[in-house]
């Protein structure tokens, strides 16, 4: 069983989607409504206060999901009531009417509830509430001063609002416009320096003199010394392979055959083996039950591998049970990849089982991270990556843990590959 802190309340409550936060916002100024009348009047005395109490149930219940339903719900809600208040409000000086309005528009603002004619909608909504509180100055007796007062409130008001959400939004956007040129290269992380193609080199003279040294045993008859000679040898090139293939796959932007089963075990050599802290600290079972071949990017490939193996890594510290399975099994359009762990859940409110798609949720665009410390740039750099060679990955909580699925397009390598269904069927032998 894991032993991972689990997240406070404050930090569950701002965990929570903006509609979660606003519905809980409603909710305890009701609350705290009924135990006003109830401290001022000994109960409830009329409908009114009786809705207050309903209210509060309604809130709490809308907060507990987060939908494209539950905001349009939420947005009319408000909206139609500050209408209201703004049509039977008989006293100029009174702008709580204005203020719920402009929480609601600016909650659809944020949330992009209306996609790319949000900002015609927050217009025409603007442009209603002038003519409502228009009428209703005209209705209640309100002098052409105290009307364009009104008015002139409702316009400033909102004008600094939009004005405040949309610098944000400038701002959010020159963030993620560095991030994306960051990205562009998609180089993977893990760097050696510029030297290690001239270390790697240097090595394999030293292996050459192994396998020189083995040949003397083998001609001395010494056959067991030159076998034990030879297989440290074949080795100690196999990990500096390793190490040169993981290193300098941002060289390597072109499409090329790529075996899932060489690239993996390379993958988790360079990233587990190699490091004094994990390596006997993490478990990292790996299966690919067949030869799978695409042609795909490199440097796009180990930049996604990378990325998820790390973080499932991170996920796992502080948990007894620290085991990571990567399986890899061929689909119609390539391959598919699944990297699973035991530590974590995602920060998110969808049910256990529910995929992600990572490349369309926004809590990955926005380079959100679950960390307190983290920048969400390695999951912008994954996304990026996947938009390039057109393949897609999903995210989902386990009842234990977290499963990373990664649907990798091939460019065609000229061999047939099974059905997309024996993603499904259970590997058989290990890497």
């Amino acid at each position: 069983m894991g032993t991972g802190t689990k997240p406070g309340l404050i930090d569950r409550f701002f965990s929570l989607q903006l509609s979660q936060k606003i519905n809980y916002a409603f909710a305890f100024f009701f609350f705290v409504g009924i135990f006003q009348d109830i401290f001022d009047y000994g109960g409830f005395t009329d409908v009114f206060q009786l809705t207050g109490a309903l209210a509060v149930v309604v809130f709490v219940v809308l907060a507990q999901f987060d939908n494209v339903a539950i905001r349009f719900m939420q947005f009319l809600l408000l909206l139609l009531l500050s209408f209201f208040l703004v049509l039977t409000n008989d006293d100029p000086s009174q702008l709580s009417a204005f203020i719920l309005l402009s929480v609601s528009l600016a909650a659809a603002y944020k949330m992009a509830l209306f996609g790319r004619k949000t900002l015609t909608i927050l217009g025409i909504t603007v442009g209603l509430t002038l003519v409502f509180a228009y009428a209703a100055g005209v209705s209640h007796g309100f002098s052409v001063w105290q009307r364009i007062n009104v008015i002139n409130f409702v316009l400033v008001y909102l004008g600094l609002l939009f004005f405040i959400f949309e610098e944000e939004t400038l701002s959010l956007r020159r963030q993620r416009d560095i991030l994306t040129r960051r990205a562009e290269s998609i180089q993977p992380f893990a760097e050696l320096g510029t030297n290690v193609a001239g270390l790697v080199h240097d090595m394999k003279n030293d292996i050459a003199g192994l396998s020189a040294l083995a040949s003397v045993e083998r001609l001395s008859d010494n056959h067991d010394t030159a076998a034990t000679l030879q297989r440290y040898a074949e080795r100690l090139d196999d990990r500096i392979e390793s190490i040169l293939y993981v290193a300098t796959a941002g060289d390597h932007h072109e499409l090329e055959p790529i075996s899932l089963g060489e690239v993996l075990r390379r993958v988790v050599y360079y990233f587990v083996e190699v490091n004094r802290d994990l390596k006997h600290a993490v478990h990292l079972d790996l299966y690919v039950p067949e030869e799978v071949v695409v042609e795909t990017r490199r440097n796009a490939l180990l930049s996604i591998l990378e990325n998820v193996i790390t973080n499932s890594i991170e996920a796992t510290e502080g948990f007894a049970d620290r085991t990571i399975t990567v399986r890899a099994v061929p689909s119609r359009e390539g391959a598919v990849i699944t990297i699973e762990h035991r530590g974590r859940h995602l920060p998110w409110k969808e049910a256990v089982g529910t995929p992600i798609d990572v490349r369309s949720s926004q809590f990955f665009r926005r380079g959100r991270s679950a960390r307190k410390d983290g920048t969400g740039l390695g999951m912008i750099n994954v996304i990026r990556a996947l938009e390039v060679i057109d393949s897609r990955m999903t995210m989902e909580n386990l009842a234990t843990g977290v499963r990373s699925t990664v649907f990798l397009k091939s460019a065609g390598t000229g061999r047939a590959i099974p059905d997309e269904r024996s993603v499904t069927e259970p590997a058989t032998d290990g890497v």
